[in-house]
């Protein structure tokens, strides 16, 4: 991005609404406004500003010319449009050709020419305003490693963009806080006697629950040693019983590992509800 368009951009930071004359926005006093309208028509081509134009003058399109030779009476035309037409029919025409109360001329032109009845020859640049792009540019994207680059930008204009930034900051919304999960509570002891009995119903284990499923529904909260020494509770209180791993069982390591180690046999590995 050259200069130039850059200090036109903050210019327009200082406009109200973000939107300014030609005048207004000159990257620099010695601009001309024909070097002006070139910069806003290459920000424009890019997104970064909207432009608001004047038809200076105009003709008459091929589509115009056919509609003129229509019944007058049901033309899709207002007065204020018919008039136009026809003076655009008799030559190239200029905004004051048409006779028009002043406020009337652009809007009947734009929307004749939007239409295609009639043929822009010239355009002028009158206004210019910062798109939404332009303002996510400016917000979010622009970088510039140029520090000499910097340098020329008068304090104006960077109070201009530290305003736009604060305008920015202050009206976005304010993130909506994501609740804290509440903690799991630690299940008692006959809360744990009907964990393991959805377990078996849900797999089905046949009353021969393999530790593992109930290490990985209740850890955590509980530690390993909590569960532990739970299960052994439930034992003295002829709740439940443990059974060891036989031989020839087929589990991974990891599940292996959920056993409760016994110190001269297999792990105690399954859960049996009395």
């Amino acid at each position: 991005m050259e200069t130039k368009e850059l200090k036109l951009l903050l210019q327009l930071l200082g406009c109200p609404d973000y939107r300014g004359k030609i005048a207004a926005v000159k990257p620099t006093s010695g601009t001309k406004v024909s070097e002006t309208q070139r910069f806003c028509r290459k920000l424009a081509d890019r997104e970064l500003v909207t432009l608001h134009e004047e038809i200076k003058k105009f003709k008459i399109s091929p589509a115009g010319k056919t509609l003129l030779k229509a019944d007058l009476e049901n033309l899709p035309l207002s007065d204020a449009e018919l008039t136009v037409l026809q003076v655009a029919a008799k030559g190239p025409s200029t905004p004051g050709d048409t006779k028009l109360p002043a406020d009337q001329r652009q809007p009947v032109l734009l929307s004749l020419c939007d239409r295609g009845f009639l043929s822009a020859i010239e355009r002028k640049i009158v206004e210019v305003s910062l798109s939404a792009r332009g303002k996510e540019f400016l917000r979010d994207d622009y970088f510039d490693a140029n520090a000499r680059r910097n340098l020329q930008l008068n304090a104006q204009l960077l109070t201009n963009y530290v305003q736009f930034m604060r305008t920015w900051i202050n009206s976005a919304p304010t993130p909506t806080p994501t609740p804290t999960p509440t903690p799991k509570a630690k299940p008692s002891d006959s809360e744990l006697i009907e964990i393991i009995r959805k377990i078996d119903a849900r797999l089905p284990t046949n009353n021969y629950t393999p530790i593992y499923h109930l290490r990985a529904e209740v850890q955590p909260p509980m530690m390993r040693d909590e569960l532990d020494q739970a299960l052994f509770r439930l034992i003295q209180d002829n709740k439940i019983q443990l059974s060891s791993l036989q031989e020839g069982m087929d589990y991974t390591d990891e599940q292996f590992a959920a056993g409760i180690p016994q110190e001269f046999s297999s792990p105690l590995f399954f859960i049996i509800v009395n």
